[in-house]
C-alpha cells in the first residue's frame, strides 16, 4: 500500500521537459525506497524494541519518553530515506514534501510529553503492544 501511494504522489512532482516526454517513478523503485525506508524502522521497532522492552513497558515517566523517542525516530528515519530516494531522481522536484511528516511525528512526540499530565502518560510501546496481547 505504501509503494502505491508514494508512486501516485510522485507524477504531480514531475518534470515535463521540452521536447521531451515526461518521465515517471517506476513501480519497482517505489517499492525499492519504501523497503530501504523500512528497514532502519524494522531494527529500531522490532529488533532495538525488543531488547528494551522490560525498560520500556514500565509505567515511568523515562520509559514513556524513551519508548515515544525510539518511534519516532523510527518513523523520522523512514520519512527521512524516502526523501533520500526520491531525490536521487533528476526529474522530480519538490521532493521535500516528503519531509513534511517529520515535523507531524515530532508535533506528535512533543505533545505526548506535554500531555501525560492531563490525560495520562501515552506510551507508544505499551498502545503498540495492546494490539498483539
Amino acid at each position: 500500500a505504501v509503494p502505491h501511494t508514494l508512486r501516485a504522489a510522485t507524477p504531480t512532482l514531475t518534470l515535463t521537459l521540452p521536447l521531451s516526454k515526461a518521465q515517471k517513478v517506476e513501480w519497482l523503485y517505489a517499492f525499492d525506497i519504501h523497503c530501504n525506508a523500512f528497514f532502519p524502522l524494522f531494527l529500531l521497532l522490532h529488533v532495538l524494541q525488543f531488547f528494551l522492552l522490560p525498560l520500556l513497558l514500565s509505567r515511568s515517566y523515562a520509559s514513556m519518553l524513551l519508548a515515544n523517542l525510539l518511534y519516532a525516530a523510527a518513523f523520522s528515519a523512514y520519512f527521512y530515506v524516502t526523501h533520500l530516494g526520491y531525490r536521487a531522481l533528476p526529474f522530480l522536484t519538490k521532493t521535500e514534501v516528503y519531509l513534511y511528516p517529520i515535523g507531524v511525528v515530532a508535533l506528535g512526540f512533543v505533545l505526548s510529553l506535554f500531555a501525560a499530565p492531563l490525560l495520562g502518560k501515552v506510551n507508544a510501546t505499551r498502545f503498540t503492544l495492546s494490539f498483539y496481547f
